[in-house]
């Protein structure tokens, strides 16, 4: 008995055909097995027994030919190893023998199964209590559902809309959707931007450190390279390193072009285009200057400004 495998471009088993004794392959309708691939002969492969047992794929005078996997070198005669897929056309193949060994069965955990959700359902509880509290930190008069609401309404939306997209590709590249993957890998990163926008916000307002939140652009964008990858690797791993190099050089491009924009703006306002929460004032722990401290300040810029008039002329 002969198994013949035809797999998609991400090497998954798309069908799967017994034959006895030899196996035809080809485009023609008198084959064992029929591939619908315009780039396979009617009559392309003949897999069979040789004297020693081992099975053969013999091409049968093909134009496109028939190679192994990762090789472009054409061979009439192929003995099959049951492990590396033969390329006929644009079709990959596997030919195995009935009694080829398998792994032996993974062991299905009800636990493990709702792991996920468990998982998604405390990111989600995570994210939606720092978007709470960052709105009630920052509640200056009388407090309005709406201001809860429309954040969590538009968060939830952003979510469904990109890990739908992100499923669909999914599904048309690989054949499955792996919805729980792209959930988790979204609301993962989700979380860390806004850990790092909170811890931002907060350590700005509390100790008048301002980069962390001047630069926050370069985090967001880091943030949603990785998720980028993550979400490629989620829906298949085949030439994953192009994709992440890519993503890479895309990821510094907009970094650069943005850290331009701020340098440009800081020349010409002498401040950074940023914009600062009102937090409550016991969050404060830098120390408070006096009076006489800040009309101090004052007057030293106004000598450094009449300086620069003089200069000026």
């Amino acid at each position: 008995m002969i198994c013949v495998e035809i797999l998609s471009r991400h090497r998954d088993v798309v069908a799967r055909f017994r034959c006895a004794g030899e196996a035809h392959i080809g485009r023609g309708y008198d084959n064992d097995v029929i591939v619908d691939d315009p780039y396979v002969a009617a009559h392309h492969l003949r897999v069979f027994r040789d004297e020693s047992g081992a099975l053969v794929a013999e091409d049968l005078g093909s134009v496109n030919g028939t190679c192994l996997y990762r090789d472009n070198k054409r061979q009439t005669r192929i003995v099959v190893n049951g492990d590396w897929p033969i390329q006929i056309g644009r079709t990959y193949l596997r030919i195995r023998d009935a009694n080829h060994g398998v792994e032996p069965e993974r062991v299905a955990s009800a636990e493990m199964r709702s792991l996920p959700i468990l998982v998604a359902v405390l990111l989600g509880a995570l994210i939606l209590t720092i978007d709470v509290g960052a709105v009630w930190l920052a509640e200056t008069a009388e407090p309005k559902a709406s201001n809860y609401l429309s954040p969590l309404l538009s968060g939830v939306g952003l979510v469904a809309t990109w890990v739908g997209i992100w499923s669909l590709i999914s599904r048309v590249f690989s054949g499955r959707s792996h919805f729980q993957r792209h959930l988790l890998v979204a609301l993962s990163g989700l979380l860390c931007f806004l850990l790092y926008h909170e811890f931002a916000q907060v350590f700005g307002f509390a100790l008048l450190w301002r980069a962390a939140a001047d630069y926050e652009y370069a985090v967001l964008w880091s943030v949603l390279a990785v998720v980028c990858i993550l979400h490629m690797r989620a829906q298949g791993s085949a030439r994953l390193w192009l994709k992440g190099g890519f993503v890479a050089a895309l990821l510094v491009g907009i970094i650069t072009v943005q850290t331009v924009q701020q340098f440009e703006a800081l020349r010409s306002s002498g401040r950074h285009n940023t914009v600062r929460r009102l937090m409550p004032p016991a969050l404060r722990l830098a120390p408070v200057h006096n009076e006489d401290t800040f009309f101090a300040e004052i007057g030293q810029l106004r000598a450094e400004l009449a300086g620069d008039r003089m200069r000026a002329r």
